[in-house]
């Protein structure tokens, strides 16, 4: 797909962390939490529907396989190189010296530099959410799987509960 962003993303090899025979994984440019990934799949494809029956027996690995490397990253250092100008960065920031190059927009290096406030920003995440927006009315605004891996960790917000029913806010913590 000529104009798809994350086959041009694979095609140029720009930010991958993780890839294998079927997926790659990146740092999301819009972080809500420290380490904030998204595991996508090589071969084009906009539904989780859509993935080949070797390609969902391969997710699983490629989930675990990126946390490995979300847990191995000094995320405070990723962070703090992101905010500052690019020189000799380590493996830990080099999705960041990609992204201060072609930063996209404001918003991309606003949401990066919050990461350094994050509560988690020194700690290894306690729990994730995984996340994946599956049609437009879901959210999706990049038609391309990419699924989503969240880290989170205690007191990243008040009460987790409901966790991605928050979606729609009135009927996310149902034990209220």
């Amino acid at each position: 797909m000529f104009d798809c962003f994350f086959c041009k993303v694979y095609k140029q090899k720009r930010g991958i962390i993780y890839v294998n025979d079927y997926f790659y994984s990146r740092f999301d440019r819009y972080p809500i939490t420290p380490g904030h990934a998204e595991i996508i799949p090589k071969r084009h494809v906009v539904s989780l529907f859509d993935l080949k029956s070797v390609e969902w027996n391969a997710l699983k690995g490629s989930l675990e396989d990126t946390i490995k490397i979300i847990e191995s990253y000094n995320l405070k250092k990723m962070y703090t190189e992101f905010s500052k100008e690019p020189k000799d960065f380590d493996k830990e920031s080099h999705w960041y010296t990609d992204l201060l190059k072609n930063p996209g927009d404001a918003k991309s290096r606003e949401f990066s530099q919050k990461m350094l406030t994050h509560v988690g920003i020194n700690k290894k995440p306690d729990a994730y959410n995984f996340g994946n927006n599956d049609g437009e009315a879901a959210g999706r605004t990049v038609h391309h799987l990419h699924i989503h891996i969240i880290p989170r960790y205690f007191g990243d917000v008040a009460d987790p509960r409901g966790g991605i029913r928050y979606i729609i806010p009135e009927f996310a913590n149902y034990k209220k």
